[in-house]
């Protein structure tokens, strides 16, 4: 067990690691959430209460995650750039980490949703609910977008390095 917990100590001091680890989570993570917020319309006020709190908590539980993932990446940028070995791999780059700052904010504001949904007012909660369910696709969408933005850097630009086996198209 020591030689597990020592290798997660060395991947989570390492920038570039500790960033591959966390942005699976929000990927996911905004992907599990989006029934569960698809379902805010038809639950009854009273009995989801508690639903409603776990949710919006779940969201920005997600949304510190993915921020804590942007901020591992911003301690990797200067490792990445330095693997880098064109314009385009720097333009991707550039693309990446300015939507990946955006991501948290995105699902922050869709916690906020979600805990608007627990008003007691039906027109409030149910356009709160509305809200919540185009917020969250957005963020799924973003988070895909991003997502696949850093997969080219990895495996097309070579930003993984060493760790990456074989040739890169």
């Amino acid at each position: 067990m020591s030689e597990f917990l020592e290798s997660m100590k060395h991947s989570f001091n390492d920038p570039v690691t500790r960033h591959a680890m966390l942005v699976h989570f929000p990927i996911v993570l905004s992907m599990v959430l989006v029934p569960f917020i698809f379902a805010l319309p038809f639950l009854s006020p009273g009995k989801s209460r508690v639903y409603r709190v776990i949710l919006a908590a779940s969201v920005f539980t997600t949304a510190v995650i993915t921020w804590q993932a942007g901020e591992a990446g911003e301690a990797a940028e200067p490792i990445v750039q330095a693997r880098m070995q064109s314009e385009a791999a720097n333009a991707v780059l550039t693309f990446h980490a300015t939507w990946g700052e955006r991501i948290p904010l995105f699902l922050a504001g869709t916690s906020i949703l979600v805990g608007l949904t627990l008003v007691p007012l039906r027109s409030i909660r149910v356009a709160a609910s509305l809200a919540s369910i185009a917020a969250i696709l957005g963020c799924v969408v973003a988070v895909a977008v991003v997502a696949h933005e850093g997969g080219q850097l990895v495996y097309r630009h070579g930003a993984a390095g060493d760790a990456m086996p074989g040739p890169r198209n």
